[in-house]
């Protein structure tokens, strides 16, 4: 079976995303590989597709040890076998997985690092043919990546006491220049295949927020902008979190509080409350969210921020996965890097990685005080190319705010850094400014320098402001060290000679929360739904779920249920037709939800033919989609050949189906390939597959209204012609 047919088999899809089949196509050809791709871009699929593909057993080192079940759990729904060898099982169950894994039950087998050197594990991988090994959360071994644990350093010790060295692919959302570098050097990477994906995620609306209340700032997001779905409020410290949750759960809102702190088994609750949502909100410290795969979480907001531009990234991207518009609010205060910078102090472990983390958290802090393009910095920091200076869709870019020249107060900060000796931080630059009578300040003769009391007519969160821009922009350096001094950057002479202006919004200089409140539309599905019998399947989605002990989404996603509720499938050809249903689904839950759609058309007295017209017109747009946009990979074949080996099964006669399924491709695209050698000076005999009559009428029909809309050309023709002979006239039509 081919990886387009497990594909649609075990996952329901008919299609690979960006990136993912090119990576598998490396894999299988036996080459080791670097995935660097956003969350929800489909990373599990680059290597449980090879593991079906290649034989023997595929190890997945994974952090997640709380959700390996869950992984494990989707993936045997879905028809593949797999299972985990974690601390939460007993040595029972442990024994009974090992011997499992030797019978050559299970195709993939998840561990955490820890077990990696272990006796038990290296004895079971001498009884079997490990021929592909996959590290998620690859930036793990990086002491430059945010989420350093040194039991990843163990992977590589692992693989070299394997009989054989099998295929090595790693993966993560998230890495810089320095620790894709360090990832390739600490697992011996062998000329990996690397393909980095844009960091972009379009459906994420990105904001800084400096409100002076963030608690009411909070409760008057989710009363006017949260509607349906779930979301996400991180907070920098445990206190934080039992103080907020308490507060919002006192409000009337569905929340619970997560952390390090609680026993594992409340904290699984939790996690699975959420999951099923019976918890709509989860208020957590970073100890929530990685590997997280719930698709409707529809904000994340950081009520603190966070350590680095890194977690931030990984955090805010669990809003959004299926999709849809999804908002990541950061709100920021200056406390916030106090509280970031004792923590680092806490937790040292050596001077190289404290330096490295200062470092990081300051990129972070620029992040919040630039004017420029929010979407843009995060992918400049990931050393993304960017064409376009505003994306129309962040905070920064829809800001209405005016911007006021602050020029001549930027010289003065300037100055003032340098008249001080760069030797001071930015709390003892804005007291100079301002005439502050601290008694260090008359102590070291600051009250003397030339810039001492120029600037009172700021505030002096104002001119904090305007200094962290200042750094933000690059014309201050800050030292990354406990105690950070400021520093003149060359670009500085730039501003100080009036080469170069500073501009700001005005407010922010004001430290006034003049901002709006945006109220947002109810988000809607692009699919009219009828909201009867999308919660009669919603609810029957979680009895399968809670009787299985398994996350809603492993049953079905939110889309799926959508596709069902709008398109009404009734048979298990139009079921398959929905998204993510795969046959292995379709023989488990299948009927079930047919006999609940059945009878809600039976209830209603809805015309079955206005259902078929949705499903012939949603499977018609799909092959046109194919037919405009799909490019198929044939390993070892080029462009030409794939084409030439169509026009042989072409000259062998037959039907159009019969070389579809001859080739492999689905009807649309050999109509394609057809249209290819046509141009390419081909003969091909239209009139093979369909009457001249029936050509008449479609381009009458399409001389008519155009190509824009199938359905509109289906509409206005008889029964008998298909939307086969549409796409065969289009191809022909097309000179």
């Amino acid at each position: 079976m081919n990886k387009l047919d497990l594909l649609k088999k075990h996952f329901g899809y008919t299609s690979f995303r960006s990136g993912q089949e090119v990576i598998i196509d490396n894999i299988l050809a036996n080459r080791d590989a670097l995935g660097i791709m956003p969350t929800g871009g489909g990373k599990s699929l680059c290597y449980q597709i090879p593991a079906l593909m290649m034989g023997g057993v595929t190890i997945v080192v994974s952090p997640l040890i709380a959700l390996m079940k869950d992984q494990v759990d989707g993936l045997n729904e879905s028809g593949v076998s797999s299972t985990f060898l974690n601390s939460t099982l007993s040595v029972a169950e442990t024994r009974q997985r090992i011997d499992e894994i030797i019978e050559g039950l299970h195709t993939l087998v998840y561990v955490a690092p820890e077990r990696l050197l272990t006796d038990s594990f290296y004895t079971l991988c001498k009884h079997v043919n490990v021929k592909f090994v996959a590290i998620d959360e690859a930036h793990c071994i990086s002491q430059w990546g945010h989420d350093f644990r040194p039991s990843y350093r163990d992977i590589p010790r692992f693989i070299e006491r394997l009989d054989e060295r099998p295929i090595i692919a790693a993966f993560t959302a998230t890495a810089t220049a320095y620790v894709i570098d360090e990832i390739k050097a600490l697992l011996g990477l062998n000329s990996p295949y690397e393909h980095i994906a844009s960091f972009d995620r379009p459906n994420l609306f990105y904001k800084i927020l400096k409100p002076t209340d963030r608690l009411r700032y909070i409760k008057g997001y989710l009363t006017t902008n949260f509607i349906e779905g779930s979301g996400i409020i991180y907070c920098a410290t445990r206190k934080t979190v039992e103080s907020l949750s308490v507060k919002l759960k006192a409000q009337g809102f569905s929340v619970a509080g997560y952390h390090g702190g609680m026993d594992s088994e409340s904290r699984t609750r939790i996690q699975d409350a959420f999951m099923m949502d019976e918890i709509a909100i989860i208020v957590a410290t970073n100890a929530f969210g990685m590997g997280i795969d719930k698709p409707d979480v529809r904000f994340v907001i950081h009520y603190n921020m966070p350590k680095n531009m890194e977690a931030y990234y990984q955090e805010a991207g669990r809003a959004g996965r299926d999709g849809n518009k999804s908002d990541c609010l950061l709100m920021y205060a200056p406390s916030d890097i106090v509280k970031q910078k004792l923590m680092i102090a806490q937790n040292s472990s050596s001077l190289e990685r404290d330096r490295i983390q200062y470092e990081n958290l300051q990129k972070l802090v620029n992040y919040c005080h630039t004017n420029d393009c929010l979407r843009n910095e995060i992918r400049q920091y990931f050393g993304e190319n960017i064409a376009v200076n505003n994306c129309g869709s962040c905070g920064n870019c829809l800001e209405a705010g005016e911007f006021t020249d602050m020029t001549l107060e930027a010289q003065k900060i300037l100055s003032c850094v340098y008249r001080t000796g760069q030797r001071f931080g930015v709390n003892m630059i804005i007291q100079v400014l301002r005439g502050s009578k601290n008694k260090k300040i008359l102590d070291w003769k600051l009250n003397e320098v030339s810039t001492y009391g120029i600037i009172t007519d700021i505030s002096e969160g104002g001119l904090r402001e305007l200094t962290m821009n200042l750094i933000a922009r690059g014309y201050l350096t800050m030292t990354t060290d406990t105690y950070p001094t400021l520093k003149l950057h060359p670009s500085s002479r730039a501003v100080l000679k009036g080469q170069e202006e500073v501009l700001i919004r005005k407010e922010r200089i004001e430290i006034k929360d003049k901002k709006k409140k945006q109220k947002q539309a109810k988000r809607k599905t692009t699919l009219e739904v009828d909201p009867v019998l999308l919660d009669q399947l919603t609810r029957y989605r979680k009895e399968i779920a809670e009787e299985k002990g398994v996350p809603l989404y492993v049953i079905f996603h939110n889309a799926a249920l959508e596709e069902m509720t709008y398109y009404m499938p009734t048979t298990k050809e139009a079921f398959l037709e929905i998204k993510g249903v795969g046959e292995k689904k379709f023989d488990n839950y299948g009927v079930g939800f047919m006999k609940l759609i059945d009878q809600f058309i039976l209830d209603n007295k809805i015309e079955t033919s206005s259902l078929m017209t949705r499903l012939s017109d949603r499977y018609s747009e799909v092959l046109l989609d194919e037919t405009l946009s799909r490019v198929e990979v044939v390993p070892q074949t080029s462009g030409k050949d794939r084409y030439e080996l169509t026009y042989q099964v072409y000259k062998a006669g037959g039907r159009l189906e019969e070389i579809a399924e001859k080739r492999g491709f689905t009807v649309p695209t050999i109509v394609k390939h057809f249209k290819k050698l046509e141009d390419q000076g081909e003969v091909i005999e239209w009139q093979r597959f369909i009457t001249r009559e029936k050509i008449d009428q479609i381009s009458l029909v399409i001389d008519a209204v155009g190509t824009s809309s199938l359905k509109t050309i289906k509409e206005k023709l008889s029964d008998d012609i298909s939307y086969t002979d549409i796409h065969l006239v289009l191809a022909m039509e097309i000179k």
